[in-house]
């Protein structure tokens, strides 16, 4: 959970995505952290017809905490306001997620300060405290600066000096504004609206950002503010979240994608959840793709077929390798060979797997690179 990155595909529709790779106690990762968060149940998004998700970098039980709180008062702010009139937007919910994310930001700084020093923060702006049924001021300058530093966040909040900071991107659909998406940083705690159609924070953001921006400037005005259409606009973003793991530390394991569409009527229709061994072959192929093993055009519909549930992951993998030129040299790229040299035996099981052609064997006095 290194990096977030959103696109917008159209004004109606588009998708945030995360990698899984986390690092532990300064030098240990793991590859199963997953913190994208559906914040809205299903009944009230199909009465509103809205979706609301969430992606966090950062420390990790600071978006469980806030995610959790977020549902909660979500659903209080909703069944207060609905009526016959009332229509739920996007912006309208992000207020909400921003009041939950700045109190546990609130609730972090308070608890560091009253373990250290016995006081909270509005206390130490008043430079009193109640201690034992009697007032104490703050008097030690000593005490003040370690307690400015603390709330005006320079000083360390317990988290991993290597992972990013703590921020995050909130993506939703609504009937009246279409698809917006904001950023909340821990470090200014505002409500940022995202103008520019695309965003990427975290670690490896420059890499994903990159992509965004090649895409995007090679396209005239208007189809910048129409969108690349849902197929396209999705490999646009796994390939820049593939850019960042390709050239920024903190960032691997898998990836889970949420693309979600006003158009749809039903939640199941407006929100898809790409994940698991779904969302590593999607990944795979874009990694096929930009090796040129498989042509961009053919990737994209595969992509999109494998999402949508036109076809099996079974299947999927036969249409991969079968469009593939080299079959064995392509899965030679996804076992973790290295193939731009042009010098790499093209031999191993896939031909025969996939295409049904036996595996050529190794000339005399050459050594296979094979792996059975």
């Amino acid at each position: 959970m290194a990096i977030v990155t959103a696109f917008r595909f159209t004004p109606q529709s588009g998708a945030i995505c995360i990698d899984q790779e986390s690092w532990h106690i300064w030098r240990r990762k793991n590859w199963f952290n997953d913190h994208l968060y559906d914040l809205l149940p299903s009944e009230t998004t199909d009465l509103h017809h809205i979706e609301l998700i969430y992606g966090g970098t950062g420390h990790p039980p600071y978006h469980r905490e806030v995610t959790g709180k977020a549902r909660i008062l979500l659903q209080k702010h909703i069944n207060e306001k609905k009526s016959e009139t009332h229509e739920f937007t996007v912006p309208e919910l992000a207020e909400v997620v921003l009041s939950v994310f700045q109190s546990v930001h609130r609730r972090r700084v308070n608890d560091k300060l009253k373990y250290l020093f016995g006081f909270n923060t509005d206390e130490f702006n008043a430079m009193e405290f109640q201690k034992n049924g009697e007032k104490r001021a703050i008097k030690q300058s000593c005490v003040k600066d370690r307690a400015l530093s603390i709330v005006q966040g320079q000083a360390g909040m317990g988290y991993s000096p290597f992972g990013p900071p703590v921020e995050a991107c909130l993506i939703g659909v609504d009937k009246k504004y279409g698809f917006s998406a904001f950023v909340l940083k821990e470090e200014d705690g505002v409500l940022s609206f995202q103008s520019c159609w695309f965003e990427s924070i975290g670690q490896g953001r420059h890499g994903a950002a990159i992509r965004f921006a090649d895409r995007l400037n090679d396209r005239f005005l208007n189809t910048r503010r129409q969108g690349e259409g849902n197929p396209e606009g999705l490999f646009v973003l796994l390939e820049s979240i593939k850019e960042s793991m390709d050239h920024f530390g903190q960032n691997g394991g898998s990836i889970r994608c949420m693309l979600i569409d006003s158009n749809g009527e039903t939640k199941e229709q407006r929100l898809l959840d790409i994940r698991d061994d779904i969302a590593r072959l999607a990944f795979e192929i874009v990694h096929t793709s930009q090796n040129n093993l498989v042509s961009r055009e053919k990737a994209v519909s595969m992509v999109w077929d494998l999402v949508n549930g036109k076809t099996t992951l079974e299947k999927c993998e036969r249409t991969l390798f079968s469009n593939s030129e080299d079959s064995n040299r392509l899965g030679k790229l996804l076992r973790g060979y290295k193939i731009g040299e042009g010098n790499l035996p093209s031999n191993g099981p896939e031909g025969e797997l996939f295409n049904g052609v036996k595996t050529a064997t190794a000339g005399k006095g050459e050594k296979s690179h094979d792996i059975n």
